[in-house]
C-alpha cells in the first residue's frame, strides 16, 4: 500500500469522525460516517488492486467495484437526511429501491456474468455484466440528480442549501464511480495522486454542510471560476513563453518577459474575472453600502439614523424587521427586547461574535448555545452580529428577523453584514461623539454668559425688592398699583426668559425639526447675549430684516448656531482699543434666509481661514479649544444650509449663513 492511499484511507475515515463529533445528534452527521466507512473501504480495494505485489488482481477488481456499487446508495442516505429524514433503519426502509440495486450490482460483480472465465492479464475478458454494471452505476448517479433537482423545489432554508452542495458532491461521487472500474479497462495502474484528489472532493463536501459557515453554492461555483479562468490564463501565457525556440531567444530572457507581463497584466485580467463573474446579489451589496454611506453623512439624529439603518438592512436581508441592540450595564436593548448581558445566550454570543440558527444547528450542543438557539427561536431572529469593536462588549448588536422565505443568511452575507457593521459603528460613534462636543460647546457657552445673566437678573431683582419693600406703606396708591401691574410681570418674564435660555444651553438637546421663525430666534438669542456684550463695552446691533424668515429647523441648533458666531465676534473685539461693534442682521434672498454676524475686530489670521471648520482650529484667543466652528459647520449642514467667511476690504470677520427658506403659507 503506497503512501497517498494510506493518507487517502486515513483522511476518508477522519472526515466521518470529525464530522460525528461536530454535532453526533444530527442525522446528515451520522450518514456522513457511514459513507466514510464505504469511501475508506473502497479506497482499501483499490489499494490493493493498483498494488504492483497483487498476484489475485480479478478479485481485487471485483471487490472494488462492488464496493464503488454501493456508493449511490450512501449518497442517497446522505439526501434523504440533508431534507429531513431520520437516520437509521428507517433510511434503508424508505430507500429500499436502492439498497436492492446497490446489492444487484455487488452480486453482478461476483458472478461469470462480469468477468467470463478464462479472463488473463493479458488477455482480459468482459461479459455482460459489466456492461449492465456500468449501465446501471451511470443511471443511479442520473436518477440522483434528477430527484435531488426535484427535492431542490419541495424544501427551503438550509436544507435546500445543503441539498445544493450535495449536488457538487454527488458528480464527484460519478466521478469516484468511474475510477473505480478505470483498471478493468486497460488494467494501468493509477496516478498516485488520484485517491488524495477524490478524498479532497469528499471532504470539501462533507465540510461544506457541516460547518459552521453557511455556503451558497453559486458563490462557491463562482470563486471556483474566477480561480480556473486565472490558472488557465497564466498556464495558457507560460506554455506560449516555453514553445519559444531558446535558439531565437535565450530561456532567461523568456523567463523574465513572461514573469513581467503576467505582473503587469493579472491584476487588469483578475479585475475583469471579477466583473464579469458578479451575481446580481453582489451588485446589490454594492448599492446597500452606498446608501448607508450617504445616511451617515447627511443624517445627525442618533435615533433617526438607527431607524434608517434598520429600514436599510431589514429590506436587504428580505426581513420583516432589523433590531440595534445598544449596550448598557446589564444588557443588550431595543425597546421591549432585552437581553442580559450575563446570560449564556449573550456570553456564546459574544465570544463568537455572530451566530444564525443554522450555524447553531450544525455544532455540538452546549449550554450556550442551547440558549442562544431558543432566542432565535422565541424571537424568530435569522442572525445576529456583534458590532467590530476591540472591547469584549462591543457598543451595539444587529439583529435581523428570519427572511421570509425562510433561507438562510450565508457566509459571504455574514461577511458583508459585518462589513456593514464597521460602517455604521463609525457613523454612530461619530454621531455620538458630535453630541458630546456640542454639549461641551453648549456648557462652555454657559459658563461664559452665566456672570453677565446672573448681574443681568439681578437688576430686575432689585426692582422687585423694592417694589415689595414699598408694598406697605404705598399699597393703597393708585399709582403704586398701575406699578405693581405693570412692572412686575414685565420684570418676572425678563428673569424667566433669561433663566430659561441659560438652562436650556446645559441641557442635553435632541434635534427636533418644525417650522419655526430665523427673526424670532436670532432675537431671543440676541437678548441672551447681550449683557455679555454690556460687560465687554461691545455694541451689539441687530436688524431682523428677512421677510419671510420661516425654515423648517430645530430651534436649539439654531440658537446655538447663533449663540456660537456672536461670542466669537464680542472675544474678537474685546481685546481692541477702539470702538467694538458686533453687527447681527438676516436678510431674505430667493429661496433662502440669510443670517450674518459681523464684528470690526482684528480679523482672521490667514493660516487659519483653510481650515476654519475643521475641528480643533483656533485663532488666538485665549479660551477655547477649537470646536466651536467645527460645531457650527455641522450644525448649519444638519441643517442643509452653507457657511462661510465674507471676504471684505475692511478690517474686522463677517460669517454668513444662508439656510433654505420655507414660503408663506397662502
Amino acid at each position: 500500500m503506497n503512501l497517498s492511499h494510506l493518507i487517502a484511507i486515513v483522511a476518508s475515515l477522519g472526515v466521518g469522525c470529525v464530522v460525528l463529533y461536530i454535532n453526533p445528534k444530527r442525522a446528515i452527521n451520522r450518514a456522513f460516517l457511514l459513507a466514510s466507512v464505504n469511501v475508506a473501504a473502497w479506497l482499501i480495494s483499490l489499494s490493493w488492486l493498483t498494488d504492483k505485489y497483487n498476484t489475485d488482481p480479478e478479485f481485487w477488481i471485483r471487490m472494488t467495484s462492488a464496493l464503488g456499487g454501493f456508493i449511490p446508495l450512501m449518497l442517497w442516505i446522505i439526501k434523504d437526511s440533508a431534507i429531513g429524514g431520520k437516520f437509521g433503519w428507517g433510511s434503508l426502509t424508505r430507500g429500499w429501491l436502492w439498497l436492492v440495486t446497490a446489492l444487484v450490482m455487488a452480486a453482478d460483480c461476483f458472478s461469470g456474468y462480469f468477468i467470463p472465465e478464462g479472463s488473463t492479464s493479458l488477455h482480459p475478458l468482459r461479459g455482460p455484466g459489466w456492461t449492465a454494471f456500468l449501465v446501471v452505476n451511470a443511471a443511479a448517479y442520473i436518477v440522483l440528480l434528477i430527484q435531488s433537482l426535484f427535492d431542490l423545489r419541495k424544501v427551503s432554508g438550509i436544507q435546500k442549501v445543503e441539498l445544493q452542495t450535495l449536488m457538487f458532491g454527488g458528480s464527484a461521487a460519478g466521478f469516484v464511480a468511474i475510477v473505480a472500474v478505470a483498471p478493468i479497462l486497460s488494467k494501468p495502474l493509477l496516478p498516485q495522486s488520484l485517491p488524495i484528489i477524490i478524498v479532497a472532493f469528499y471532504t470539501f463536501t462533507a465540510w461544506a454542510i457541516t460547518t459552521q459557515k453557511v455556503f451558497d453554492g453559486r458563490h462557491l461555483f463562482r470563486s471556483a471560476l474566477r480561480l480556473g479562468l486565472s490558472i488557465g490564463a497564466i498556464s495558457a501565457a507560460i506554455a506560449v513563453a516555453m514553445s519559444i525556440d531558446p535558439a531565437e531567444v535565450s530561456r532567461p530572457v523568456v523567463i523574465i518577459a513572461c514573469a513581467a507581463l503576467i505582473t503587469v497584466v493579472y491584476n487588469r485580467f483578475n479585475l475583469r474575472i471579477l466583473r464579469a463573474t458578479l451575481l446580481g446579489g453582489d451588485r446589490e451589496e454594492e448599492g446597500v453600502r452606498s446608501v448607508l454611506l450617504a445616511a451617515g453623512r447627511d443624517e445627525y439624529d442618533y435615533e433617526v439614523l438607527v431607524k434608517q439603518y434598520s429600514a436599510i438592512l431589514a429590506a436587504w436581508g428580505r426581513a420583516d424587521r432589523a433590531y440595534f441592540l445598544t449596550s448598557s450595564k446589564e444588557s443588550y436593548t431595543q425597546g421591549d427586547l432585552s437581553i442580559p448581558m450575563e446570560s449564556p445566550a449573550m456570553r456564546e454570543l459574544l465570544k463568537e461574535k455572530w451566530a444564525t440558527p443554522e450555524s447553531l444547528f450544525r455544532q455540538r450542543d452546549a449550554e450556550g448555545r442551547r440558549e442562544l438557539a431558543a432566542l432565535f427561536e422565541a424571537h424568530r431572529f435569522g442572525v445576529m452580529i456583534c458590532a467590530p469593536s476591540d472591547v469584549v462588549t462591543p457598543p451595539f448588536i444587529i439583529a435581523l428577523k428570519a427572511r421570509r422565505d425562510l433561507s438562510p443568511f450565508t457566509w459571504s452575507e455574514i461577511k458583508q453584514l459585518n462589513e456593514w457593521a464597521g460602517i455604521i459603528e463609525n457613523s454612530l460613534s461619530r454621531i455620538s461623539l458630535t453630541q458630546q462636543a456640542r454639549e461641551s460647546e453648549q456648557l462652555r457657552t454657559a459658563g461664559l454668559l452665566g456672570a453677565s445673566l446672573a448681574h443681568e437678573i439681578r437688576n430686575p431683582l432689585v426692582t422687585l425688592k423694592t417694589i415689595a419693600q414699598s408694598a406697605r406703606t404705598r399699597y393703597h396708591d393708585p399709582d403704586f398699583k398701575r406699578l405693581l401691574i405693570d412692572l412686575v410681570p414685565a420684570e418676572i418674564e425678563r428673569i424667566e426668559g433669561l433663566v430659561s435660555g441659560l438652562m436650556d444651553l446645559g441641557r442635553p438637546q435632541y434635534p427636533h425639526f418644525e417650522r419655526v421663525s430665523l427673526n424670532e430666534i436670532v432675537g431671543t438669542s440676541v437678548k441672551l447675549v447681550r449683557p455679555k456684550a454690556l460687560d465687554e463695552a461691545v455694541n451689539l446691533t441687530c436688524a431682523l430684516d428677512a421677510n419671510p424668515d420661516e425654515i423648517n429647523g430645530d430651534r436649539a441648533s439654531i440658537r446655538q448656531v447663533i449663540l456660537n458666531l456672536v461670542m466669537n465676534a464680542i472675544q474678537a473685539v474685546a481685546a481692541m482699543d477702539v470702538d467694538r461693534e458686533v453687527n447681527v442682521r438676516t436678510i431674505a434672498t430667493p429661496g433662502s434666509v440669510v443670517l450674518e454676524v459681523a464684528d470690526n475686530g482684528p480679523g482672521m489670521p490667514p493660516e487659519v481661514r483653510a481650515r476654519l471648520f475643521q475641528p480643533f482650529t483656533t485663532s488666538n484667543k485665549t479660551s477655547g479649544i477649537g470646536l466651536g466652528l467645527a460645531i457650527t459647520a455641522d450644525l448649519v449642514k444638519l441643517h442643509h444650509g452653507q457657511i462661510s467667511l465674507v471676504e471684505r476690504d475692511e478690517a474686522g470677520t463677517t460669517f454668513r449663513v444662508t439656510l433654505p427658506c420655507q414660503q408663506p403659507s397662502s
